[in-house]
């Protein structure tokens, strides 16, 4: 379902614009913090970035990373903003709007706008993970 901003301050749905970075400090709250650096700590962090899709198209995006050894990007937490409306990559209406289908996005790469404490300094790829 797409995600315009009145519905996102209306039921609090946590979605990062460019630059931002929330730390999950509960199931169902975040907060705002001023790393300029991601940590790897184990924590959940929302961060605004970049995904770049299999055909080449660059969105904006939040999307939420899980820290531990290695940076790993939760797949079913990432939105696009596409003309000031937020959609959840790979749900029927994104491929409505964009015209593209499930070939056209995976695998992506991302960034997030902040950079994570990483040797790897990004994008980082992601593969598709069916059923």
């Amino acid at each position: 379902m797409p995600l315009k901003v009145e519905d996102i301050k209306k039921y609090a749905i946590q979605i990062a614009e460019k630059d931002d970075l929330f730390v999950w400090i509960g199931p169902c709250a975040a907060k705002k913090t001023d790393f300029t650096i991601i940590p790897i700590d184990g924590r959940k962090y929302e961060c605004g970035g970049l995904i770049f899709l299999a055909n080449e198209l660059e969105l904006q995006a939040s999307f939420r990373i899980q820290k531990s050894d290695d940076a790993l990007l939760i797949q079913d937490s990432v939105y696009t903003k596409i003309d000031g409306v937020w959609y959840k990559l790979g749900e029927p209406d994104f491929y409505e709007k964009t015209g593209l289908e499930e070939s056209d996005i995976f695998p992506f790469e991302w960034i997030p706008d902040i950079p994570l404490d990483h040797k790897q300094k990004g994008p980082y790829k992601m593969d598709f993970i069916g059923d």
